[in-house]
Parts: structure tokens; C-alpha cells; sequence
């Protein structure tokens, strides 16, 4: 009986060691199938990826702006109001500024007037010239009678001497005429009366004044959605003062903050997957890398790090890196600066080749230009 019984519980424990060991081996067999899976993936596509949590929506902001001070006679937009480019926005009272066009106009009108007639009296100094000149052809004929007379005895001395007299006072006056007329001249400039310096300087007043007259209506520079509003009615505002900021949705970009470690394989015109977090994964963006910072976040943070302290802990980095989104990509499903991304980065393969936002094309030339003329003046400086 005893036997059975130790016979039995020997079989039982072998059993039990041969599970273990089963268990064993497949839990050994699950792990390297795991890893081999692993390192297949990292080999075939892992290692060509770069995935960033770290990025967020961006855009341009642009404001708008007072350029005139005055009352705030009405409000026309709000905060998630959709506005185009040349939408009123803030309406002024535009006595003052109608009463400063009527003002330059009038200065305008009296600057043409005195123009005229500054034209008039150049005209005048002519004619009176001419008549001196004829005058002074008479006086020399009858000079040259008198001095032959009196050298021949036929009149006296003293009327002879009296013609001389007189041509010399008309040649005198005919110069002093002349002087008059060069110095209206100058005062006129040309002869046309709307090219005198008064005349262009009442212009410009005017034209100054419409400008004036202009402003006190604030319209829209571009296209989006409003935001920050910081205007009410009857409030006053002085030029220059933030009325409200734009936000256009086609003008938006990622900012991906990619750690440096993972930074070498990263270049421009790389291929990129998107997903925001607003949308799920159900939503795909595609886009590029446009461009790579020049310097990683915390040189650039208010309070940079002080690497030099004694109590120096050394941290990953991460550089941003600007992402360009395909166009047709945010039409169905838009995205607003500040959202949080999850993005993919392709490492090697073929560049971006497709489509460029506009709003890219026209700032790329401008910021091109920008560095040549900046690059031309360090070098006549260094010269």
C-alpha cells in the first residue's frame, strides 16, 4: 500500500517538472519570437522611421492693427468670426479726419491760386521788360541824335548828356527787372503751376488726409478666422494698439521637437505621416520636412540651462524641425495652431517631390533676398 502511494506521487512529480519545463521552453519559445519579430520590424521598417509625440500645430498670426487714433464708433467682428481680406472690422468717427481732408484741400486750392498767380506775375515782369527794352532802343536813338547835334553845335551839351542819362536808367531798370523775373521763376519752379514746390507739398497734404480718411475704416489684411479681441465701442484707440489677430487655416505648418539622438537621419524634403489627436488615427495628414532649427529649444527658452553650474544633469535635447503639410490634406479636416500631433518621419528614401502652399513659394524668395542683401552688407562692411 505504502509503495502504490510513494509510486504515485513519484509520477506526480515528474509531471509536474515536465510542465514546468513545458512552460518553461514556451514562455522562452514566445520571448525570441517576440524579439526575432522585434528586430525584423526595426530592420525592415522601424529603423527607416522616426516617430515624434512632441509636436504641435503652428501658423501665421497676423494682427490687426490701429493705424489712426480715434472713438470706436462701431465693432463688426469677433472672436471665431470667419472674415475675408477686406472685411470691416472697427468702424471711427471720422469727423476729424473729414475736417483735415476739407483743410488740405483748401490749402491746396489756395497753393494753386498762389501759383497762378505767381504765373501771372512772371508774365507781367516779361511784358514789362519788353516795354523797357523798347524804351531803351528809343532812348539810344535819340542819345546818338543829341550827341551828334552837340558835337555839332546845333543843340546844347546838357541834353545830350540828359539822353545818356536815360539809357543808362532804362538798362538799369530793364536789370532789375530781369533780377525780379528769375527770383519768381525760382519761387515757381517750372512753368506749369501744378509741379511748383508749394503745390506738391499741399498734394501731399491731401493725399495724406484721404489716407487719414481711409484708416478709420479697419478692414481685414487676410482671409481666417478672428481671434483676441481687444476693442469695444466708444473705446478710444491710439495707432498702433492691437485691435484683433487673424488666424488663417491655410497657413499651417507642424513643429516637431525631434530628439537629438534620433536627428542624424533627419532631412529636408523627408517624407512625413502625420495623425492629430483631434481626429484620432482615423485621420492621416501627409507632408515634409521643410526645414531643420538652427538650434535646439533650450538655447532659445527664457531661463537657458546653466551647463556650467556644479549641478549639471544631462538631459536629451530635441531641435525642431518644420513640417509642411500637403494642402489637400487639411481641406476636409482643418487643424488650428497649438493642436498636438503624433508625426512619423521616413529616414532616406526619395525627397518630397509635390506640390509647395503658396503662402511657402511667396515667402521663400522674400526670406531669400533677405539674406543675400543682409550677406552684401556684412561684406562691404568687412570692406
Amino acid at each position: 500500500m505504502v509503495l502504490a502511494e510513494t509510486t504515485s506521487e513519484l509520477r506526480r512529480l515528474a509531471k509536474e517538472n515536465w510542465r514546468r519545463r513545458r512552460n518553461l521552453w514556451l514562455l522562452l519559445l514566445i520571448v525570441l519570437l517576440a524579439l526575432s519579430g522585434w528586430a525584423a520590424w526595426w530592420f525592415f521598417m522601424g529603423r527607416w522611421w522616426v516617430n515624434v509625440d512632441d509636436a504641435y500645430v503652428a501658423g501665421n498670426i497676423y494682427p490687426v492693427d490701429a493705424r489712426v487714433s480715434g472713438t470706436v464708433l462701431s465693432v463688426a467682428g469677433y472672436n471665431t468670426l470667419v472674415v475675408r481680406q477686406g472685411d470691416p472690422l472697427v468702424s471711427l468717427r471720422g469727423r476729424r479726419a473729414e475736417l483735415a481732408l476739407s483743410q488740405a484741400q483748401a490749402q491746396l486750392a489756395q497753393s494753386l491760386q498762389g501759383a497762378r498767380a505767381l504765373v501771372a506775375e512772371i508774365d507781367a515782369s516779361r511784358a514789362h521788360r519788353a516795354a523797357l527794352a523798347a524804351a531803351l532802343a528809343t532812348a539810344r536813338q535819340k542819345a546818338w541824335r543829341y550827341r551828334a547835334a552837340a558835337e555839332s553845335g546845333a543843340t546844347q551839351a546838357l541834353e545830350a548828356i540828359t539822353t545818356k542819362n536815360d539809357v543808362a536808367r532804362l538798362q538799369a531798370e530793364i536789370a532789375a527787372e530781369s533780377a525780379h523775373g528769375r527770383a519768381l521763376q525760382a519761387r515757381l519752379g517750372a512753368h506749369n503751376p501744378d509741379n511748383t514746390p508749394s503745390v506738391k507739398a499741399a498734394l501731399e497734404r491731401v493725399k495724406l488726409a484721404r489716407l487719414a480718411l481711409h484708416r478709420q475704416i479697419i478692414r481685414a489684411p487676410v482671409s481666417g478666422i478672428l481671434a483676441q479681441q481687444s476693442v469695444q465701442r466708444g473705446q478710444w484707440i491710439k495707432p498702433g494698439q492691437r485691435l484683433f489677430s487673424i488666424v488663417p487655416l491655410d497657413q499651417i505648418w507642424v513643429d516637431a521637437n525631434v530628439k537629438e539622438t534620433d536627428l542624424a537621419g533627419v532631412r529636408v524634403g523627408a517624407r512625413v505621416t502625420l495623425h492629430a489627436d483631434v481626429y484620432g488615427s482615423g485621420v492621416t495628414y501627409h507632408g515634409w520636412v521643410a526645414g531643420i532649427g538652427g538650434a535646439s529649444g533650450a538655447v532659445f527658452a527664457v531661463l537657458p540651462p546653466e551647463n556650467a553650474s556644479g549641478n549639471w544633469i544631462k538631459f536629451t535635447q530635441r531641435v525642431p524641425v518644420r513640417i509642411a503639410l500637403d494642402p489637400q490634406g487639411f481641406i476636409a479636416h482643418p487643424l488650428r495652431p497649438g493642436l498636438t500631433m503624433s508625426v512619423t518621419i521616413r529616414v532616406g528614401g526619395k525627397p518630397h517631390q509635390g506640390p509647395t502652399p503658396p503662402w511657402m513659394e511667396t515667402a521663400r524668395p522674400r526670406a531669400a533676398s533677405a539674406v543675400t542683401n543682409l550677406a552684401a552688407r556684412g561684406q562691404d562692411g568687412v570692406r
